[in-house]
This record gives C-alpha cells, structure tokens and sequence, in this order.
C-alpha cells in the first residue's frame, strides 16, 4: 500500500496528510461511512481531485487509521475506535 503522505503529496493541493485523518475521523464522528462516502467527502474538499483519486486517498487513510486502531470495520461500513455497535 503506498503511504498516505506520499499520496497527499502527490495529488492534493489543499490537504495533508493531518487534514486528511481528520476529515475522516470528523465524518465517522457523525456516522458509520463507506469508502465511497469518505471518498466522496474527500473529492468534494479539494475540487481537483478525481473520484478515482480521492477513492485512493480515502481507502490509504482508512489503512493507515486501521492499522493504528482508530478506526473499526465491518462489512462495508468504518467506524470510529469504540463506536461499532455490538
């Protein structure tokens, strides 16, 4: 998987990597999300990015919060830590 920072680096003019973990644990605050939701949150913060783009970037992050344990997944639904019901 190729590193959230190097993908920020590489497409985005107005995030970075911190901005990017932060608009996805702020959507997941509010509720459970798909990729194509964080993608699409994402594509619609920083116009020059395509959807394919923003699908990269929202799939990297979701990779790399849950590899730190931030973030929970079932299905096809993210979750923040200790929010997915039981």
């Amino acid at each position: 998987m190729t590193s959230v920072k190097f993908l920020v680096d590489d497409m985005c003019a107005n995030f970075t990597e911190h901005l990017l973990y932060g608009l996805v644990k702020t959507l997941l605050s509010e509720r459970p999300c798909t990729i194509n939701e964080i993608a699409r949150k994402i594509a619609d913060q920083d116009r020059s990015l395509d959807i394919k783009s923003a699908q990269k970037l929202a799939e990297a992050a979701v990779e790399a919060l849950w590899q730190i344990d931030a973030i929970a997944m079932e299905g096809d639904f993210i979750y923040l830590a200790g929010s997915m019901p039981r």
